[in-house]
């Protein structure tokens, strides 16, 4: 509306300076009505050019506000990754250093006696097991909306359909990790199908038993009715299922039922330190 109103006064303007033109007129009068009506045009184009000029500042101000903030959030997730990489490779390092043993020198691996409450002496039958192999893979994203036990891992190397990988996130287990329908699935504790071999350390004896969970807690299965277990004992990965490499950490036992043939445990796993954006995930050969 206003463009067709400034349409018809432009108009206006310019026949009324081509009438005086057409008289020829050179009076005084006539000079001043066309320089009225020249600056007046001049005035209306400038107003509509300040008009359009203005409008698009604002819209390049608003495109520039929301690159900026698009940048902003840009640049706190690569801080949030960046953190989250740097710990996943102080993971990874602490891993090949620690569980990773020479195992050509049993007698020293038994005696073993680090001060370090997330390394578990190592017994001997699982110091025969073949060394790990340790690979930082990058998670991106949940399997399904819904399930926050459910990781999509970005694994670029080969395994075997059926092999069950590990996986490993601020020096303790975090979950296991199988295939399904050509892509890696994390399945972390609290999810029913997260199960794998740990052993439970109390005083100087390990006792065998199995990951399990139950309306999302997870426990420790299958102990014997006879071990002498108690609440804080730590749990650590036992390696006897080629899952995990012997002696990572797993958690802590919170209470313990009594069944009839045999124990299990309630454990207490830590709280996550911050978002997983990376993994280890640790292969038995």
């Amino acid at each position: 509306m206003v463009g067709k109103r400034g349409i018809l006064v432009l108009g206006v303007f310019f026949t009324i300076l081509y009438l005086l033109d057409i008289r020829g007129s050179s009076s005084y009068l006539s000079d001043k009505i066309k320089v009225f009506f020249l600056n007046t045009k001049d005035y209306f184009v400038l107003g509509y050019q300040k008009h359009f000029q203005q409008a698009q500042m604002i819209e390049d101000y608003q495109q520039q506000l929301q690159d900026y903030r698009d940048l902003k959030l840009a640049y706190a997730d690569l801080i949030s990754k960046n953190k989250a990489l740097m710990v996943a490779i102080d993971n990874l390092e602490n891993l090949q250093k620690t569980y990773a043993p020479n195992t050509s020198n049993l007698s020293a691996l038994l005696s073993n006696t680090t001060k370090n409450p997330h390394v578990c002496t190592i017994p001997l039958e699982s110091a025969l097991i073949p060394s790990p192999l340790f690979t930082l893979t990058r998670v991106y994203g949940f399997a399904k909306l819904g399930d926050t036990h459910q990781l999509l891992l970005d694994v670029k190397a080969s395994y075997p359909k059926d092999q069950i990988l590990g996986m490993v996130a601020f020096n303790r287990t975090i979950g296991i990790a199988v295939q399904r329908d050509g892509r890696f699935v994390g399945l972390l504790h609290g999810d029913p199908q997260t199960s794998y071999s740990v052993m439970v350390k109390n005083g100087g004896k390990v006792y065998y038993g199995f990951i399990t969970s139950e309306s999302f807690n997870t426990y420790v299965s299958f102990l014997p009715a006879y071990a002498p277990i108690q609440v804080g004992d730590p749990v650590f990965t036992s390696g006897m299922d080629h899952i995990f490499s012997t002696g990572i950490y797993v958690g802590k036992v919170a209470s313990i039922e009594d069944h009839y043939l045999y124990k299990r445990a309630l454990l207490q796993v830590d709280p996550l330190d911050q978002m997983i954006f990376y993994t280890t995930l640790v292969s038995m050969p």
